[in-house]
């Protein structure tokens, strides 16, 4: 069977099935926190062909929880990369947290490699303004970047990297739904592991899962497809700062605000708000799993609840 998404075994190394429900992986239930990172790309074509030079590449995710409007991310920019080069330990690798699971929603993701077409000196812009805004939030949020633009006097780059994003061609782009454990005849389980992604669709058996996030063909040949890696851990392992920054994004995608008008100071009001906002969503979580009958609360329920209780700035709200 061909496929473009395979699920990695951790004992194996063999690529197999990301539809099927898999014995090693923990299916993500209520509660349960986790992450989504991108951990290596590798395009193996010159897509930009002779006489301009090696590969310019931009990778970008976008995600979308339950009916969540998607938000984009931007992970990546640099130029005259070779082809067959593996990118990987990316600065801003998070495509998306969640910090408590509703255990029914459905989980939408797409990866994009982009082949960026520009000059000299609008290639130097975008790194500029990419690594710039990558430092200051951790990841890079087109939805954001009209107001951090403001803020950091990069506009007229952030304003070429949008552009790049919407009309260059991909080198590689595929969308992913993963299910719920309830939903097991949905489509692809949302399940924990290390996920393949190539830019066709491919006999995943052919491949093996190498040391250091990268692949190889179990015939020795050289891997001809454009491929990613990213894993899906049951885990919450990025700043509380990502988190609101994330959210900011969201919001600011469900409402299309981020024209050249708006005030600067918007992104600071719409932080502060969410976190309260936040704040109590906890306190309302905390009180709803206090309420159950203790012996039936999960072990992720039971954690959830350690760790709101852990905040300092709930304490002393939180019902006894």
């Amino acid at each position: 069977m061909n496929d473009k998404i395979w699920h990695v075994n951790p004992t194996t190394k063999g690529l197999v099935s990301a539809y099927e429900v898999q014995p090693y992986a923990k299916q993500l239930v209520a509660a349960q926190p986790f992450t989504v990172s991108l951990k290596t790309v590798m395009v193996a074509d010159d897509l930009d062909g002779w006489p301009r030079g090696d590969n310019d590449l931009l990778l970008t995710t976008s995600s979308s929880l339950g009916e969540a409007p998607r938000v984009q991310r931007v992970h990546y920019f640099d130029r005259e990369i070779k082809p067959k080069t593996v990118l990987k330990n990316f600065y801003a690798e998070t495509m998306f947290v969640c910090e408590d699971y509703s255990g029914t929603d459905r989980l939408w993701l797409e990866l994009k490699v982009i082949e960026v077409d520009t000059d000299m000196g609008e290639r130097k812009a975008l790194i500029g303004a990419f690594n710039k805004l990558a430092a200051t939030a951790g990841a890079v949020f087109p939805a954001v970047m009209p107001y951090a633009g403001l803020a950091s006097g990069l506009a007229t780059a952030v304003e070429k990297l949008i552009s790049a994003i919407e009309k260059n061609v991909s080198a590689l782009e595929c969308p992913i739904a993963l299910y719920p454990p309830d939903r097991p005849d949905a489509g692809m389980p949302l399940q924990t592991g290390t996920y393949v992604v190539f830019s066709q669709e491919v006999d995943g058996t052919q491949y093996q899962f190498e040391p250091g996030l990268t692949l190889k063909r179990v015939d020795g040949k050289e891997i001809d497809v454009a491929y990613a890696i990213f894993t899906i851990e049951a885990v919450k392992s990025v700043s509380p700062n990502w988190v609101i920054s994330q959210k900011v994004a969201t919001l600011l995608t469900q409402i299309q605000q981020g024209n050249d008008n708006s005030a600067a100071e918007t992104i600071d009001f719409l932080r502060d708000t969410l976190q309260q906002y936040s704040n109590f969503k906890y306190l309302k979580r905390y009180a709803e799993l206090k309420s159950k009958d203790p012996a039936t609360l999960t072990d992720e329920e039971k954690q959830l609840m350690n760790q709101i209780a852990q905040k300092d700035e709930l304490r002393g709200f939180l019902p006894k």
